[in-house]
């Protein structure tokens, strides 16, 4: 079996019956992100030699994880969640005041976000998020380029792979998921 991170056993809630915790677990899956690598309980075999874990129910101090930069300057991430089979994530996101996405595209899935903090400009239309703004990309639609007005935070999901193919702008194939 992989190497995956186990973590041990969480006890018995005030409450619980004893059995139902111990079986209290997720179907089998295939989920990264530090949501994920913080919480598998066990793994098991799955199709094709894979190993798949199984999970509880996760809280993640978002604050106490450490931003990750992109190779595009000025942004950084904190994946929470991945379905590594079919490439849908959660991350949080942020670009730093200047920063943005520098061309037009369009993704292989539809994108979701909502801003925490900041200003965060689709240059061509116009659209700016700000604290509070839900922003839906629908897959396909050709978008940007971007500019963070000042330092921006946004919760982003996407409910499949990112991009059909990698951005120019990523000199890291694993900047595009």
């Amino acid at each position: 079996m992989s190497e995956q991170p186990l973590v041990p056993t969480p006890p018995v809630p005030t409450g619980v019956d004893g059995q139902e915790w111990a079986n209290n677990l997720s179907e089998p899956s295939n989920y990264g992100g530090e949501a994920a690598d913080r919480s598998r309980e066990e793994l098991v075999p799955g199709p094709d030699g894979a190993v798949l874990a199984r999970f509880r129910e996760i809280l993640l101090q978002t604050d106490e994880l450490d931003w990750a930069d992109k190779t595009l300057a000025g942004l950084s991430h904190k994946a929470l969640w991945r379905n590594e089979e079919t490439e849908a994530s959660i991350s949080l996101i942020r670009f730093r005041k200047g920063a943005g996405i520098p061309l037009r595209h369009s993704h292989a899935s539809n994108q979701f976000m909502f801003c925490l903090s900041g200003r965060y400009t689709y240059v061509p239309t116009g659209l700016t998020l700000t604290p509070g703004s839900f922003y839906w990309n629908p897959k396909g639609s050709l978008h940007g380029p971007t500019l963070a007005e000042e330092e921006s935070v946004l919760l982003e999901i996407y409910d499949g792979p990112h991009y059909p193919t990698q951005p120019d702008w990523y000199t890291d194939p694993a900047d595009a998921h």
